[in-house]
């Protein structure tokens, strides 16, 4: 039996600090205008904060002892003997636990205090015996509440957290975010003399370690990018038999609060622009927003990297550029009082060769020509690692119901119309034939049911392929129910095939002569077909796969193909897409608290969707209804008697929030700052979403945000981060830096592992870095010829720059080279002008400045005729609410051009391109 010294129960320690002890539940609990916490026999149970109206606990079990693994020498590692931890004392406003009994090598002792900054978690390891110890492992866990499976949205929203971590020696911490986006955000915090170095989440467990030497050692395949360190703890009475570990844990009101409290802890508020994943040519700016006296900071590679120091912008910002020639990872190791941390970028080929170079590897590498096979012209998915494309009759393990990877769903489906977004502004003939093949080959009347069948037209056969599930026996060897119904009611496939459709719909009209298959008229007739699959379908068949409630990605192509409806005299199938349409819009805005759903409860998936159906119901009127749509399994009507652009404002903010707590934006870390992720980002970070999701943060940034910059930050960040992902490189370089040679320069991985070797869900091990396969990153890839752009700001950290550009300043004028890779969109965000351009086709002239004058009324940019012949194209200038010019004026070499159309969204003007760089001057 263990005695406990008696406590009594104290009023009040000052105005904004208290606590209680209920002696039957043997809890201690303490308080301040911030913070609860409460305490049992064996550790911290439950962290709550007064920022929060449902009082939800951090913690789903005891936060308490740390693992250590320590050894005498030439001893065998141990642990801790980790059954004598009792309460030792307690005060006003602390709790200390001890980890002993006589006779043990090793006394661990914990205290906790709370104070108004937050709770004090103080570590102590104190060796009692005359031999010294090494401390292989020492590492901390935060339980945090994790449910996501209960049908409860409000218990997965309000009550469970999303880990985000910046492990990074002296300036590491941690933060959790509810899923909904609404505050507090807990920062867990190393205070000076306590680093984190590792980390890793065998077994679930996620455990963030101050050193790793032993579990490193453990670790032999992959690598880091940190050395690992061990602890000394010299004998007993020496003076130095002791060490100490010290975090802090706050409760931040906001993400700018967040920043406060990194700063306030004598850590690092660290923001970086345009990202950190670098193209080749573009130099980052980034600021250390620290208290902390910085010594000296150090690169990776010091005869390929330029650091230049630019001073203090603000109190406590130190600003620095630097410039990598060196493709691949490189990293800056930033010293400072004796203490250390470091900062990881990634260097890409140009944007430009990016996007070229995807599209002809998926082209050359990646599709199956093969008339015996039924498979024949599917696109399927590479492995970088053994250099060989995978497929039905070489699976690697994609057996049964996972062939799904090889020849379905999102991992396959994605790859043809990236390749088809591409060849609308970068035509190539090879690449367009090849969409052909596989259209007439592998998708109408295999993956696709074609417009003569009896039933269900243009109807997409799921998940695991087309080809089982034609065939009754290969079927009931796969699943075991719905057996009764057609397998074409997976909602997430149509998207890729509607947009496919479209981009084809689109080269066509653009490029008649590299089209053979289907003309433009065909094409469009397609997308509207498959469009109207998509509503009708999967609800009628399945009516699980709601349709007006999940987000899938790719959807909002379905704007675009109203529009070209519209434009061809359509109307009548125009205006049926739209109705259908806007009962997704105002469900996503009226009808659901939390409708960020996807393929699971909460999914980064869905965010792309949730922004382009709160950005319609902001630029478009829609009416009040009554009995809009039966819900089939709620068994109700849904009904909108008031709506308004307002509540589309007010529902666009909330989504954006809840979207920040999937993507990495206090994490400088190229794989995190703009990354995506689900639940955590131990192993899978970076993928599709990553720009999917971050098209929808620049947008916002751009159009609807009053204070845009850290939107522009953050989106244009994520635009560049999954690109890091890419095994592209030079001859120099061994064409890659992931899985050098040749034959893998334009592969690219499904998404990243951050762990140095772990389990992905892929069914596969990985290292450190892209998975093996490129499975869905082509949706994110595909999705960056919606969101590529050269954006010109006056960042009030940064000053003036060009995301996606070069800038430089010359007299009156304001000179941008764009560098996004697509060179067809422009953006001037200033505080009291914005202006949005967008060709329609072709592109600013590469390597020729846009010219904008310094009072922001006139720009100068050359067309890049990419057709090489005479045509026309149309220019849209973007209606940004608050920012509309009194008046614009275009001119075409000189000569004025008339207005073609004004709708809600922007202003159309018809360009009649001659000669190979006509010029565009327009004034506003």
């Amino acid at each position: 039996m263990y005695t406990f010294k008696r406590l009594f129960y104290c009023l009040v320690l000052s105005l904004t600090l208290n606590y209680s002890y209920a002696q039957n539940e043997k809890t201690y609990r303490f308080s301040n205008d911030n913070l609860e916490v409460v305490f049992s026999q064996s550790g911290l149970v439950s962290l709550t904060s007064n920022l929060d109206s449902y009082k939800a606990n951090l913690f789903s079990s005891e936060w308490n002892r740390p693992d250590v693994s320590y050894r005498v020498p030439k001893g065998d590692w141990l642990g801790l003997h980790y059954y004598d931890y009792y309460i030792d004392t307690v005060t006003e406003n602390s709790i200390s636990y001890t980890n002993y009994i006589p006779g043990l090598a090793v006394k661990l002792t914990e205290t906790y205090t709370l104070i108004d900054k937050g709770l004090d978690r103080k570590i102590e390891l104190e060796n009692l015996i005359q031999f010294p110890i090494t401390i292989g492992d020492f590492s901390i866990s935060v339980p945090t509440q994790f449910d996501f499976e209960t049908a409860d949205p409000e218990q997965i929203f309000e009550h469970s957290y999303i880990k985000h971590h910046f492990i990074a020696g002296d300036a590491s911490f941690m933060h959790f975010v509810k899923p909904s986006g609404t505050p507090p955000i807990y920062m867990v915090m190393t205070k000076p003399g306590t680093k984190l170095e590792y980390f890793d989440a065998k077994n679930y467990r996620y455990k963030a370690y101050v050193h790793s030497m032993l579990t490193n050692e453990k670790t032999k395949e992959g690598t880091w990018r940190q050395e690992p360190t061990s602890g000394e703890l010299e004998p007993a009475g020496s003076g130095h038999e002791k060490l100490t570990y010290e975090f802090r844990i706050a409760a931040a009101g906001s993400w700018q609060d967040a920043r406060e409290k990194l700063y306030e802890n004598n850590l690092f508020d660290i923001r970086v622009v345009p990202g950190m994943t670098l193209p080749m040519g573009l130099s980052a700016k980034f600021a250390l927003h620290t208290q902390n006296k910085i010594d000296s900071i150090v690169a990776e590679f010091p005869s390929q990297t330029i650091i230049k120091k630019l001073g203090e912008k603000k109190v406590g910002y130190k600003m620095y550029e630097a410039t990598f020639n060196k493709l691949g990872e490189n990293k800056l190791e930033i010293y400072y009082q004796n203490q250390q941390t470091q900062l990881e970028f990634f260097v890409t080929e140009s944007m430009e060769t990016l996007l070229k170079k995807r599209a002809s590897f998926i082209v050359n590498h990646q599709q199956h020509k093969a008339p015996e096979k039924w498979y024949d012209g599917l696109y399927s998915i590479y492995d970088m690692k053994n250099a060989v494309l995978r497929g039905p009759d070489n699976t690697d393990g994609y057996d049964h119901w996972w062939g799904y990877v090889l020849a379905c769903d999102d991992p396959a489906l994605c790859k043809a119309p990236s390749v088809a977004a591409k060849n609308v502004y970068y035509p190539d003939k090879e690449e367009v034939a090849s969409l052909e093949y596989y259209l007439e080959n592998f998708v109408w009347g295999g993956l696709q049911r074609t417009d003569t069948v009896s039933r269900y037209p243009y109807g997409i056969y799921g998940t695991p392929n087309w080809k089982v599930n034609q065939d009754e026996l290969l079927r009931a060897g796969v699943k075991n129910r719905n057996l009764d119904k057609m397998n074409i009611w997976r909602s997430y496939d149509y998207p890729h095939i509607f947009m496919l459709y479209y981009h084809m719909y689109q080269i066509a009209e653009f490029y008649p002569e590299l089209t053979h298959y289907l003309d433009a008229d065909a094409y469009l007739e397609r997308a509207w077909q498959t469009a109207k699959a998509y509503f009708t379908y999967p609800y009628e068949i399945l009516p699980e796969y709601e349709i007006y409630k999940w987000g899938c990605y790719n959807e909002l192509v379905l704007e675009d193909i109203m529009k070209a409806l519209k434009t061809k005299g359509r109307n009548e199938e125009a205006n049926w897409l739209r109705k259908e349409y806007e009962k997704k819009v105002k469900y996503f805005i009226y009808d659901d608290k939390y409708p960020y759903r996807s393929e699971y409860s909460i999914d980064r998936t869905a965010f792309e969707s949730s922004y382009a159906l709160a950005r319609y119901g902001a630029n478009y009127e829609m009416q009040p209804d009554t009995n809009l749509w039966w819900d089939i399994n709620l068994k109700k009507w849904h009904s909108h008697p008031k709506v308004s652009k307002q509540d589309a404002l007010d529902f666009m903010d909330k989504q954006h929030y809840a979207g920040l707590a999937v993507r990495g934006w206090l994490e400088p870390k190229y794989y995190l700052l703009g990354s995506d992720f689900t639940y955590s980002s131990n192993n899978h970070c970076l993928t599709y979403m990553a720009i999917m999701g971050g098209w929808s943060i620049l947008d916002y940034g751009i159009k609807f945000s009053k204070t845009p910059y850290d939107w522009l930050q953050l989106g244009y960040a994520s635009y560049l981060s999954s690109w890091a992902l890419m095994n592209t490189g030079t001859a120099e370089s061994n064409y890659g830096y992931w899985f050098p040679g040749k034959e893998n320069d334009g592969a690219a991985g499904w998404a990243f592992m951050s762990s140095k070797h772990a389990p992905a869900w892929i069914r596969k091990v990985e290292d450190r870095g892209p998975y093996r396969y490129d499975g869905e990153i082509d949706l994110g890839y595909g999705a960056a010829f919606r969101m590529a752009s050269t954006v010109l700001t006056n960042d009030p950290l940064f000053g003036r720059i060009a995301y996606g550009g070069k800038l430089t300043t010359k007299g009156n004028t304001y000179s941008i080279i764009p560098c996004d890779g697509l060179r067809a969109r422009f953006y001037l965000v200033d505080e009291n002008k914005r202006m949005g351009i967008t060709l329609e086709r072709d592109g600013f002239k590469k390597g020729t400045p846009i010219q904008v004058n310094k009072k922001l009324f006139e720009i100068n940019f050359t067309i890049e005729n990419r057709a090489e012949a005479d045509h026309e194209t149309l220019l849209f200038i973007d209606k940004i609410k608050g920012y509309e010019p009194k008046e614009i004026t275009v001119y075409l070499n000189g000569e004025k051009i008339d207005l073609v159309e004004s709708t809600e969204i922007n202003y159309t003007y018809n360009l009649k391109i001659t000669g190979l760089n006509p010029k565009v001057r327009i004034v506003f």
